[in-house]
């Protein structure tokens, strides 16, 4: 007969700061600051930047699937977020499928290009891999320009602005920032079930030595295509959400370098390879982005790159380990020691 040994109460109760695999009261808050502000309504100027932050902050935790649990840092992601936004509008469009159901094909077709990827370049490592990335995505860019009877070609496609619940397209702002809380709290909830899982150990060991992590049995490239397709279909999702909120396709920009940065870009600021720190960025930098474009954009054309710019620096020099590092930082410090 075998006793059950209770947890320590230590381990059993709720952690305030994140920790890998477990919820914490500082992810519990934030998700009720972010219910709040969709719940209340949210003031029509900071509508479309709450929003976006959302859309960001699930795009960032997708991304980081590859490259912060997995080492692929790749700079070809806005390939599989194109595949996503072009497939449910294309179904919508062409054969009248609700963008509910394209959504999921999109994200299947994103994680095929994903798998297909790292099965060719994941051997490649650091800047190859890198390369190989952006390269994947100028070729499907060129393809999204060039084959115009099914893309709509450099113009792009639009989708009609009826409101409607089979059509996914909706008159309220605040159902758009549900949805794309819902899409953020989805993102998450895959990640932290990774964190915990023996399939999120493995990618771990496979990111810091996977010369030894082969020795230990596991299987390198089996770990990274999964990882790539599983963060293809998230930002595959990300992608046709995007359409759906702004109704339009435009080939140079869902396509391209410029968005591939932002979503490598919100980890590292944030905090690689953690769950909260994707989020952290995308509510920092995400917002700081918009506001400052806003405000300075005609005023002073390009002063708010410079602004955004300097606060980058600041943040990537004094805290290298992202914002999630100096939370724990701030946590351990002890100023009378």
């Amino acid at each position: 007969m075998s006793i059950a040994i209770p947890a320590p109460i230590s381990s059993r109760r709720i952690p305030v700061l994140p920790k890998r695999g477990r919820i914490s009261w500082f992810e519990i808050v934030l998700l009720a600051i972010s219910l709040g502000l969709v719940v209340s309504g949210i003031a029509p100027s900071l509508q479309d930047v709450i929003l976006l932050s959302f859309l960001f902050a699930g795009l960032a935790l997708a991304w980081n699937i590859a490259g912060g649990y997995a080492g692929l840092i790749s700079f070809g992601h806005s390939a599989f977020f194109g595949v996503g936004a072009y497939t449910s509008t294309i179904l919508l469009l062409r054969y009248d499928i609700s963008p509910w159901i394209g959504i999921w094909v999109g994200a299947l077709i994103a994680a095929v290009f994903g798998s297909v990827l790292a099965l060719i370049c994941a051997r490649l490592r650091g800047p190859f891999f890198i390369l190989s990335t952006l390269a994947f995505a100028e070729v499907v860019r060129i393809g999204a320009l060039n084959w115009s009877s099914l893309t709509g070609g450099p113009e792009g496609l639009s989708i009609p602005p009826m409101a409607s619940l089979a059509g996914m397209v909706f008159a309220s702002k605040a159902t758009y920032a549900a949805l794309m809380l819902g899409y953020l709290v989805f993102v998450y909830g895959i990640t932290k079930g990774l964190e915990a899982s023996r399939f999120g150990y493995y990618l771990f060991a496979i990111r810091d030595n996977d010369d030894a992590a082969s020795a230990a049995g596991v299987n390198p490239l089996f770990g990274r295509t999964a990882a790539m397709a599983l963060s293809a279909a998230l930002t595959g999702v990300g992608g046709s959400l995007f359409a759906q909120y702004f109704l339009y396709l435009d080939p140079t920009y869902v396509i391209s370098p410029e968005l591939s940065f932002q979503f490598a870009l919100l980890p590292a600021v944030g905090g690689l390879g953690t769950a909260i720190g994707p989020v952290l960025g995308s509510f920092l930098i995400t917002p700081l982005s918009e506001l400052l474009r806003s405000h300075l954009g005609n005023a002073a054309a390009g002063l708010h790159l410079v602004i955004y710019s300097f606060g980058l620096i600041v943040v990537m020099l004094y805290f290298p380990a992202g914002l999630a590092g100096a939370l724990n930082k701030l946590t351990r410090w002890k100023p009378f020691s």
